[in-house]
């Protein structure tokens, strides 16, 4: 998301001749972080100049205006960091050290225009400054947001012990920006009895057609403002919701839902559920993986987002009366988004009433002694038979975006040290353990050191661990666990997502599940055509068919195995790993309308082979293979390029999130507020911190 923005800052401090800026970005890690550090320390002077005399320096007006026009306001919520070239990242660092430089210097000058009375007042009038000189949204969502995260951050700010650079590369896990700090790079203690990893996990049942079903809906996003007819193109991350009067009909939302960035209507959630109710009579469980608030994040509230909660489960339990639904919390169900706090915080600050909220409601189908550990910290486990456990857990604890990661870097490890614990015990009792996460943890907004204790415990018990089961992507994928010595353990199913934001076909997903081991031997996903749908409006009820069943159409070997054998074949012949993309994306009109190149394919393998963003061992092996396949293609054809998997003209897409500029980025489910918050919280974060 910060590509444009920041290789336009690079230009700019070029332009400006700022000495130090480096041409060629070859030097090791530990010479680029010294530039870095001199860099924003040249920068910062220029803003705080201004600020103090109200006069712009020929340099700041430039670079500013530079800064404005090098983007969109919705490419700067569309695009994730590890999507930056080397260059790109080096600027991302810069500015986020030179951004706590400039509140560090104006707020802990002693007797300083910028300190005492009203001072809380010039951090949020600086933080409105920046959104709007950058242009990064609009006024209207601008002055939300900062409102919004004012409270908790500047809790943080005085009540934690990070350093700038630390700041800036918890949230910028890359190479020279990632210093370490030991309360942020803590390892767990893992029993250690298990036996070593010698070979992949390859034992999987055959299916014989009296398996479980398992039903798994994700990312339902329900917009209680949706209007049909209103407009769907705007400035603002969401759209869909005001301004119906006079809008030519291109850019109107349709009855059902909208391809653009758009959330779903509740008609719509409805009908998938009617559907679900009708199509598949025999249901055993339910697994619902977070994201049931919209993404409107600049009008979120206590009220609002409960009774979203509220609405989506009571019509659950009216529609599966007998059906043990298993939910988990995805990180747009707080206010403010994406801010999961410690439990001994204040009130004004804490996350509980969204746990009290949840365990009120989830106890329909949980027993009370989950009561606990849900008003902890949003997370239980469940053994809805002998031999059978769920595992429910608030993976925002990993979230870059959750503002709690920079208190205390240790207190994410209680939950993790939880699960290890429940893992060993299930493993003394013999039973089979699935588990139910939001947040992928191969994702780069997951945090690295979280997502590598995570592997760690996969891997130790890859035996319990049956199935483990996500969402917030809003891909039909999965992802693939390996070991330490590099083989394959354990498979992570991605369910999709009921929402449509943004290109999507709402889907959901039906496991087939072997009923001792508890492994999923298939799976169906089950879509409906939006542009057919709307096409109707609402004189018919959408047409949801079956669009594809993995066994049939890959693999019947769904074992840990099996996928990374899949993975093998797909790197060989590209063909096939295009059609899963097609399922990737649901078969949506604009994905299949732009096609999938190169730089889509690479992206995709490397996406499924990565649980950890900074571990990508496999990917590159992959990658590489790949590599070596379209070039044999191209020699084919005579082409210069992959082949796309529509004759349309291929776009430079990547549902992978790893080498891709596609819009809506690489991954559906970015907060849309990522480049606000974090220049806001970087102005915070610097008001007690010298750098």
């Amino acid at each position: 998301m910060w590509r444009l923005l920041l290789s336009a800052f690079l230009a700019s401090c070029v332009a400006v001749h700022i000495p130090g800026v480096p041409q060629e970005f070859t030097s090791n890690d530990l010479v680029l972080s010294g530039i870095s550090d001199e860099i924003a320390e040249k920068f910062s002077q220029e803003y705080i100049n201004y600020l103090k005399t109200g006069v712009e320096s020929a340099a700041l007006r430039q670079i500013s205006a530079q800064l404005a026009n090098a983007h969109s306001k919705k490419d700067l919520f569309t695009k994730e960091l590890e999507e930056l070239s080397l260059a790109d990242q080096f600027v991302a660092c810069t500015t986020c050290r030179a951004t706590v430089n400039v509140g560090a210097r104006l707020f802990r000058e002693e007797n300083g225009e910028f300190t005492g009375e009203g001072a809380d007042d010039k951090i949020k009038s600086i933080a409105l400054d920046v959104c709007l000189r950058l242009q990064l949204q609009t006024s209207e969502v601008c002055s939300n947001l900062i409102d919004f995260n004012f409270p908790t951050v500047a809790y943080i700010v005085k009540y934690s012990n990070i350093d700038s650079r630390t700041l800036c590369s918890l949230f910028m896990e890359f190479n020279f920006c990632n210093v370490k700090n030991a309360n942020y790079n803590w390892t767990l203690e893992i029993d250690s009895d298990g036996e070593a990893v010698t070979a992949p996990k390859s034992e999987i049942p055959t299916k014989n057609g009296n398996e479980l079903k398992v039903l798994h809906i994700t990312d339902l996003h329900y917009d209680p403002l949706y209007t049909p007819g209103s407009l769907a193109e705007c400035d603002e991350p969401q759209c869909c919701q005001r301004d119906v009067e006079f809008i030519e009909s291109t850019k109107a939302a349709g009855y059902w839902g909208d391809y653009r960035d758009c959330d779903a209507p509740w008609h719509m959630l409805d009908d998938a559920f009617a559907q679900i109710k009708a199509e598949h009579t025999k249901i055993d469980y339910i697994y619902q993986t977070g994201d049931v608030v919209d993404h409107m994040v600049w009008g979120t509230s206590v009220e609002k987002n409960t009774e979203s909660l509220k609405k989506v489960n009571t019509r659950l339990v009216e529609i599966f009366p007998d059906v043990p639904i298993y939910p988990c919390i995805g990180n747009h169900e707080p206010h403010p988004l994406n801010l999961f706090s410690p439990g001994d915080v204040p009130d004004g600050v804490n996350t509980r009433w969204l746990y009290e909220q949840l365990y009120e409601q989830w106890s329909t189908w949980l027993p009370a002694d989950t009561k606990n550990t849900i008003l902890e910290g949003g997370y239980y486990t469940v053994s809805p038979r002998v031999g059978f456990r769920v595992i429910a857990l608030n993976n925002n604890d990993c979230y870059t975006s959750n503002w709690w990661l920079f208190y205390d870097g240790t207190n994410k490890i209680p939950q993790l040290q939880w699960l290890h614990d429940t893992l060993l015990a299930a493993e003394k009792a013999g039973e089979y353990v699935h588990i139910l996460t939001h947040i992928p943890t191969g994702d780069s907004t997951c945090w690295s050191v979280w997502a590598r204790e995570f592997n760690r415990l996969v891997e130790r018990f890859r035996n319990t661990i049956s199935g483990i089961f996500n969402g917030h992507s809003h891909k039909d994928e999965m992802h693939l666990y390996y070991s330490a010595n590099g083989h394959a353990v354990a498979v992570a199913w991605n369910g999709g997502a009921l929402t449509t934001y943004s290109d999507r076909n709402p889907n959901y997903r039906l496991y087939h599940v072997e009923d001792e081991s508890m492994q999923v031997v298939d799976h169906e996903t089950w879509i409906f055509n939006l542009t057919e749908a709307n096409s109707h409006g609402d004189s018919k009820s959408p047409n949801w068919f079956k669009e594809y069943e993995f066994a049939a159409e890959f693999t019947t070997n769904l074992s840990p195995a099996g996928i990374d054998k899949l993975l093998e074949e797909m790197a060989e012949n590209p063909n096939k790993l295009r059609t899963l993309w097609r399922y990737i994306v649901t078969s949506a009109d604009p994905k299949l309308n732009a096609g999938c190149d190169r730089a889509c394919l690479l992206g995709v393998i490397c996406r499924i082979a990565t649980t950890v963003s900074t571990q990508k061992t496999r990917c590159e092996y992959l990658r590489a293979k790949l590599s070596i396949a379209l070039d044999n293609e191209n020699i084919v054809t005579g082409s210069t390029a992959a082949p796309s998997t529509s004759s349309s003209p291929a776009a430079t897409t990547s549902e992978g999130g790893d080498t891709s500029t596609e819009k809506p980025g690489g991954n559906g489910a970015v907060s849309k507020s990522i480049s606000l918050n974090f220049l806001f919280v970087a102005v915070l974060f610097a008001v007690l911190y010298n750098v």
